[in-house]
């Protein structure tokens, strides 16, 4: 029999656990990542949920950047219902100041606006980014990825640096990827 979350609660009711497993016990900050939780006990990958934070600089302001699910093989799934301003900032930040990190979105649904009245969708903005995106639930081909090196090898920092003086610029919109 394959965890489940209802399986986890009831066993961490009778002991005592850290302030991360008592997210797990009391639940989600959405129903998508209940969801998406769900989805990976089934698969056997349990205690994957917030388990790391990522410091990054919002200019001026030091921040901490907690996704919401680690996959074994690195890959971070953040899952979004509704995706902000702020949150698509973030992530440019985090992706600038970490591009070593494979970052990942699951949307309720990537057909959605990014703004009333506006022409782009979250799909738009991930492709435009060059961030992998997902509806619903997270695609078996991520958690079957095999890991990769990423981001700190010297032919991506070629293509990345060759990138950015081609387009005269280095504001880190220009992201090479060997996905």
């Amino acid at each position: 029999m394959r965890p489940t979350l209802i399986n986890i609660q009831v066993y961490m009711a009778g002991a005592l656990y850290s302030s991360r497993e008592w997210k797990l016990a009391k639940g989600f900050r959405s129903g998508l990542e209940e969801r998406v939780s769900e989805q990976l006990a089934f698969l056997g990958i349990i205690d994957c949920y917030e388990t790391m934070k990522i410091p990054f600089l919002q200019p001026e302001k030091p921040r901490n950047y907690t996704p919401d699910f680690l996959l074994p093989n690195g890959i971070i799934i953040e899952t979004k219902g509704i995706f902000t301003i702020q949150d698509r900032q973030k992530h440019l930040w985090i992706r600038d100041q970490h591009p070593h990190l494979d970052i990942r979105f699951v949307f309720t649904s990537s057909r959605s606006k990014i703004r009333k009245g506006s022409k782009t969708s979250y799909a738009d903005w991930c492709n435009k980014y060059e961030f992998m995106y997902a509806d619903q639930s997270i695609p078996v081909e991520w958690i079957e990825e095999r890991k990769k090196s990423r981001g700190k090898t010297k032919k991506n920092r070629r293509v990345r640096d060759t990138a950015k003086r081609a387009n005269g610029k280095n504001n880190g919109s220009v992201r090479k990827s060997l996905r």
